[in-house]
Parts: structure tokens; C-alpha cells; sequence
């Protein structure tokens, strides 16, 4: 009797916690996954973070925690990550009740990119083992990493020459902001560009002289369309970089960036295209949008209709950069025209060593060959 009474009650147990797992193993219990940083530069260090909270008495004895994230991302830990084509964690907890549980995992960004989380799933079982009971959630997490940046010794040559063109003195636009001397005051000099404390010292009205701009906006034409059906990946990232690069530094010295490219947006499946702006916030737009450029760089819009728009539309005082491997005929011409009106503008091509360079296709943007390596 006393044997039946207690298998009784253990059945009684066994089918009361196995409803109660049933209908209330998920409440109260929270995870997190998140990035430990918004952005980082591509080749540095991160790591994400999971938090199991249980908010509850029931413990849960057994909790997977199932999640992929891009094979990019290279966790420094092997241990329950399986690699395929995405980087696939599966971690399991013991969560007792009213438990917090915090799991760091170090990662190195390999490769620019946009990245999330995806696949969500929270797998738990009873007490007894013999139910098992599944729960998919959302995430809201991405972390960007941003392109290597190019030292800025490598590209200096070519940047204080599109500098001087951008500060010269023979331009009809003159910019109070660059501070170049004093002279006597002229009967058609301003009041406002009267130097007071210069006249007091020399006894006679003196005038503050200023630099002047040839422009203060430059536009980065950034060709991602391939000649060939090769994808050539070092030579569609390091025209990335350059970009990149070159964009942060215009806009460190006050010059506005205008971006027009026809590579893919990955949110938006639309090409990436960035108005004129300047200041940190757009540094960081600019970042971003190239972040989020996708790898494929067949089948892309021609860029040569946005260049020929420039010739109807622009205006003399721009400056403009062409980023393109491509070499193709139509763009070049295109591009060169362009040139021939905003003089100071520049052609880079990122190219390997082995192969051609045609500048006699662009003659008048100051042709560049950017040597990429092969290897790493």
C-alpha cells in the first residue's frame, strides 16, 4: 500500500511539473544576446555578450541557448560553435531559480560587414528529461564593422594635391575660414574684414586676407562593377578602404562629401548613395553605408550615367574622385569630360600588379594606379 501510494504520488509529480514546464517554463526568463560594441574596424577585437535571467521559482535545469551569426566573425572559443556557412552557437545553461547567468565570447571582426544575429531559439526540458519544449525570439543587436583604414601616409601625395586644388588663391570664392594675412584697407573692402586689434598696432586700418576654395565640396564616385566574370575581392575592398579614407580625411580638413556608388545596400537592396554633408555624424554615414555594402559586385548599375549627369548638373567649383578597378571605355570617357570641367579631379585605380593600367583613357583626372597585393 505503501509503495502504491508513493508511485502515485511520484506520477502525480511527474505530471504536474511536466504541465506546469508546459505552460510556464518561459515566463520570466529573459535572454539577451547583444554586440559589446556598435561598430569596429575591420581586423579588431570584440566580443558578444548573453545574459539568461530567470525571473521565476521553477529552475530550469537545461536550457540551450541556439543562435547563428556570420562565419566573419571568428570566435576565439571553438567550444560549442559548429562552422559551416554562418558560425552556428549552441550553449547550454542550468538556470536555478531567480538566476542570472552572463557569458562573454571574444570574436575578431575578420571581414567589413554588416552583421546580426538570426535564429533565435531557446530550447528547454523538464524535470524528469522527458519533455522537450521550444520558444523562438527575436533579436535587435547588429554590430558594423567599418572598412580597414588606409594610413594616411600612403595616400598622402595624391590627397594634398586635391588639397591644393581645393585651397588656391585663384579661385573668385573666398573663404573667411582660411586665415592667410593682412594688408592695408581699400575703399572696397567690407568693414567686417577689418582687423582692430592689427589697425591699433599699426596705426592705419588693416584687412584680414583669406584663402579661397576652388571648392568646398568633393563627390566620390565609387565603381564596384567588374570588367570580367572573376570577382576580384582584395581589389573590391581596397577600393572600399580608399573611399573610406579618403572621405574621413576630406571631412576632417571641413570639406563636404558627396558619396555616389553603385554597390548594394544590404537593408536597403538599393545602391548606396550619400548626400553632401560634413562633420563626425556624416564620418560615421559614410562608414556605415560602406559597411553595409554587399560583396557581389556582378550584374551592378553602370555608373556612367551618374557621371554624365554631373556634366549637365554640377558645377565648376566641385571636385570629384573616381574609385574604379574597372577600366572600361564608356566610364573613363565619361569621367574625363567631367575632368576637363572640375580640373584638380583624380582617377584611382586599384589595380594588381600584373595588371594593365590604361590611363591614356582618362588623361585629363590625373590617372593613379593604387598597387593592390595579392596576398594578405
Amino acid at each position: 500500500m505503501v509503495l502504491l501510494l508513493t508511485l502515485s504520488a511520484a506520477g502525480i509529480l511527474y505530471l504536474l511539473q511536466m504541465l506546469y514546464h508546459k505552460k510556464y517554463w518561459d515566463r520570466g526568463l529573459e535572454v539577451q544576446i547583444r554586440f559589446d560594441r556598435r561598430a569596429v574596424n575591420e581586423g579588431e577585437d570584440s566580443s558578444l555578450h548573453e545574459v539568461i535571467i530567470n525571473r521565476k521559482a521553477f529552475p530550469l535545469l537545461t536550457l540551450q541557448v541556439k543562435f547563428s551569426v556570420s562565419r566573419k566573425l571568428l570566435f576565439k572559443e571553438a567550444e560549442n560553435t559548429a562552422t559551416t556557412d554562418n558560425n552556428y552557437r549552441n550553449d547550454i545553461f542550468s538556470v536555478l531559480s531567480y538566476e542570472k547567468i552572463s557569458r562573454t565570447l571574444p570574436f575578431r571582426a575578420e571581414k567589413r560587414g554588416y552583421y546580426q544575429i538570426w535564429d533565435l531559439d531557446l530550447i528547454s526540458y523538464d524535470l524528469f528529461h522527458s519533455r522537450k519544449s521550444l520558444v523562438s525570439r527575436g533579436t535587435d543587436t547588429a554590430l558594423y564593422v567599418y572598412p580597414r583604414p588606409i594610413p594616411f601616409v600612403q595616400i598622402r601625395a595624391p590627397f594634398q594635391k586635391m588639397m591644393g586644388t581645393l585651397l588656391t588663391r585663384k579661385s573668385s570664392y573666398e573663404d573667411p575660414f582660411e586665415f592667410r594675412g593682412l594688408r592695408p584697407y581699400q575703399p572696397q573692402d567690407p568693414m567686417k574684414d577689418i582687423n582692430w586689434k592689427a589697425t591699433a598696432r599699426a596705426g592705419e586700418f588693416m584687412v584680414n586676407v583669406h584663402d579661397y576654395t576652388a571648392s568646398r565640396q568633393v563627390t566620390i564616385f565609387l565603381n564596384l562593377a567588374d570588367d570580367s566574370s572573376w570577382h576580384y575581392e582584395r581589389l573590391f575592398e581596397d577600393a572600399i578602404r580608399l573611399a573610406d579614407t579618403f572621405a574621413e580625411q576630406f571631412l576632417s580638413q571641413g570639406i563636404p562629401v558627396r558619396l555616389i556608388s553603385n554597390g548594394t545596400d544590404v537593408l536597403t537592396k538599393e545602391e548606396f548613395v550619400l548626400s553632401a554633408g560634413a562633420g563626425l555624424h556624416h564620418i560615421r554615414s559614410v562608414k556605415e553605408g560602406l559597411a553595409r555594402l554587399s560583396d557581389r559586385c556582378q550584374d551592378l548599375k553602370d555608373l556612367t550615367p551618374a557621371i554624365t549627369g554631373e556634366l549637365a548638373g554640377g558645377h565648376s567649383t566641385d571636385l570629384y574622385l573616381l574609385i574604379s578597378y574597372s577600366q572600361k571605355q564608356g566610364l573613363l570617357q565619361a569621367f574625363d569630360l567631367l575632368c576637363r570641367k572640375a580640373s584638380g579631379s583624380r582617377w584611382i585605380a586599384p589595380l594588381f600588379k600584373d595588371m594593365d593600367f590604361l590611363p591614356e583613357r582618362c588623361p585629363a583626372a590625373d590617372p593613379l594606379r593604387w598597387e593592390v597585393s595579392r596576398i594578405a
